[in-house]
């Protein structure tokens, strides 16, 4: 009985690989999801919302740190920043004693015969070093093709450029991914895992000047409703990342209760708007260039950003916090091969660190054996309103004595960290400790808080950005405050996710 068990489980894991899929992996720098597909008309999108609609689109995504480098430590190796040990731009998870020996996401596609090439801002430049060279094949055929952004002229937050007198680095992007897709279509005896990471909407929002047409002019662009910070939040939870000296268009006073100008505001709302316009424009040329190799029917699409962003509200201009807004995620993935996930919507509540098990379970390779923490999607794509899980986690770092202008640790020892802020979002609520850091044990001291927070998302759609956690009402729920504790503690102690 034991013997004939075990030929059907390998007659069953020879079926799954024996026609595997391919994968084209797309991630957006800094990409909220005002977009289309998100209910969020004003922005210019035709590729994005196209590719929606041939979609699963998850409208409840979230990263695991609201930071390029450790969220894509973070997703890439399916583990979690805790266990990553990746909380700034200084660490990785190559070192020895923490991830040496990992298989990569990219590297397990590699390990099972793929054709594995990335391309732009996949990992954050140098973290690990080299983009994880063990991610990819064929490195002295196509080596991997960095992202090299570069500023303004003049050194301006943003610039619309006549796009034949400067060189984009996204351009340049897409034409890497566009040749090894030829590749790949010359090669269909091998599948691919082929990765490119676009930069834009990162700051400076630069972009080629005929995007701006697709938007009004800058006094008929809306601003955000609530310009100040919530109602009773803890000051730590507060990010200044757009003060002076930054950009020397942006010379104006800037704390947290004193917003910019509106006119710079509604500038900086249309330039972001533009950016991620001049992105779409690119997918666009990837997504038509698949199809017509006669590639689309047989490759996954993944798409995502890789945090969230503000763009004024809560007197907020960055990513860097652990607010709703600083964490949320677009991300959309097409399968061909499961109709029923056409066009389809899901409010599951779904993170960036399950990507790596579910394009691993939807390619139709068995499944890692390592410790990944994050869980496949795959039902969903048969059943939109299964349950998954019951919260997403973030968390982001803080340095620094004044409470009001916290640092964010980007380039700061991860022993040396002030402060871990560690949030939850449940199907109803937001909760949100900071706490002191342990910097020789690197790890939480939860009987040391210096700030909570408790937001309702009771009726949160996802398609309103301003009509949510703008009231901090976690001293007018306490006995909530302790049930969502004892559930966050032991999330982030790993005894119950």
């Amino acid at each position: 009985m034991a013997l004939r068990f075990g030929l059907l489980l390998i007659l069953v894991m020879n079926t799954a690989c024996a026609n595997p899929k391919n994968v084209l992996f797309i991630v957006i720098d800094d990409l909220r999801p005002d977009l289309g597909a998100y209910g969020h008309d004003q922005v210019y999108t035709p590729n994005v919302n196209k590719l929606a609609k041939q979609s699963l689109v998850f409208e409840r995504a979230y990263c695991q740190f609201s930071f390029c480098a450790p969220s894509r430590n973070s997703f890439m190796t399916g583990r979690r920043p805790d266990t990553t040990k990746a909380w700034n731009f200084i660490d990785h998870f190559r070192e020895q004693g923490i991830g040496a020996n990992w298989t990569s996401m990219p590297q397990y596609f590699k390990k099972h015969g793929y054709f594995t090439s990335g391309v732009g801002k996949l990992y954050h430049p140098n973290l690990p070093p080299n983009y994880d060279p063990p991610s990819w094949s064929d490195l002295d055929l196509f080596p991997y093709v960095s992202d090299s952004p570069k500023s303004c002229p003049n050194g301006t937050s943003w610039c619309a450029i006549d796009r034949n007198s400067f060189d984009f680095s996204d351009i340049n992007s897409t034409e890497e991914i566009l040749k090894r897709l030829d590749y790949a279509a010359k090669h269909r005896d091998r599948p691919f895992f082929l990765g490119v990471g676009y930069h834009k909407p990162h700051l400076p929002f630069r972009f080629p000047d005929e995007f701006l047409k697709h938007y009004p002019a800058v006094s008929q662009i809306d601003l955000a409703t609530h310009l100040l910070p919530p109602r009773g939040m803890p000051p730590i939870a507060w990010n200044d990342c757009l003060g002076p000296g930054r950009y020397t268009d942006l010379h104006y006073p800037h704390t947290i209760d004193q917003p910019f100008p509106v006119d710079v505001q509604k500038t900086l709302r249309r330039a972001y708007y533009s950016a991620i316009s001049y992105t779409d424009s690119l997918i666009g040329r990837v997504l038509d260039e698949l199809e017509r190799l006669g590639l689309a029917n047989d490759t996954v699409v993944s798409f995502n950003a890789d945090h969230g962003w503000q763009l004024g509200e809560h007197n907020e201009w960055c990513k860097m916090t652990n607010f709703e807004l600083g964490t949320r995620v677009p991300m959309m993935i097409r399968v061909p091969w499961k109709p029923e996930s056409t066009g389809m919507r899901t409010s599951a509540l779904v993170e960036l660190v399950d990507l790596y098990p579910t394009l691993v379970e939807l390619s139709g390779l068995p499944p890692s054996t390592e410790n990944l923490e994050g869980k496949s999607l795959a039902a969903l794509f048969t059943n939109q309103s299964q349950h998954v899980k019951n919260m997403s986690l973030s968390q982001f770092t803080k340095c620094g004595t004044n409470m009001s202008k916290m640092g964010t640790c980007l380039r700061t020892s991860r022993g040396k960290f002030d402060y871990m802020g560690y949030t939850m979002r449940t199907d109803r609520y937001r909760y949100t400790e900071w706490v002191e850091w342990d910097g020789e044990k690197l790890e939480p001291n939860w009987d040391k808080r210096v700030g909570v927070e408790l937001y309702d998302h009771a009726r949160d759609m996802g398609d309103d950005f301003n009509e949510f956690e703008n009231e901090n009402i976690a001293e007018k729920e306490t006995e909530l405050v302790e049930e969502l504790r004892e559930q966050l503690h032991a999330a982030f102690k790993k005894t119950d996710r």
